[in-house]
């Protein structure tokens, strides 16, 4: 395999793992707060901003709000118009009670992964860190 077809190759990987969880991510955000869609994705260039990176996940507008716009379709979260600090008309999303059950189901799936074995084997050889299982509040 050539440099140039392992580069390609990383980075759809990279690009299918990240879209993967997206969705997950930005119904978590919402959970924390009532945030705009610029806002969030500013917190999603946290989770996806990597140094000395050969992928680039480019978090905007044209990802982001169409998810939030299914969400909003499903139950998930629900958008209110506000005027926010510069004094410019913005939608805030809040999670609605489905989109808190539905976050609650990703949480028991999250700790299934944790307990499992194999997974924290996977996990332990691809980051090189043993994950902790403690329960933390």
């Amino acid at each position: 395999m050539t440099d140039n077809n392992f580069d390609e190759s990383y980075k759809k990987v990279f690009k299918n793992f990240s879209n993967g969880i997206i969705h997950n991510l930005i119904l978590w955000i919402i959970s924390k707060k009532s945030i705009h869609g610029y806002g969030i994705m500013k917190r999603l260039e946290d989770f996806f901003s990597f140094e000395n990176s050969k992928c680039e996940i480019n978090i905007n507008s044209s990802k982001v709000y169409p998810i939030l716009s299914k969400m909003e379709e499903r139950g998930f979260i629900v958008g209110e118009w506000k005027v926010n600090e510069n004094n410019k008309r913005v939608k805030y999303y809040s999670i609605t009670r489905d989109g808190e059950e539905f976050l609650n189901h990703i949480q028991i799936h999250m700790n299934e992964v944790l307990n499992n074995s194999s997974w924290l084997a996977f996990f332990k050889e691809m980051t090189g860190m043993e994950i902790n299982n403690e329960k933390r509040n």
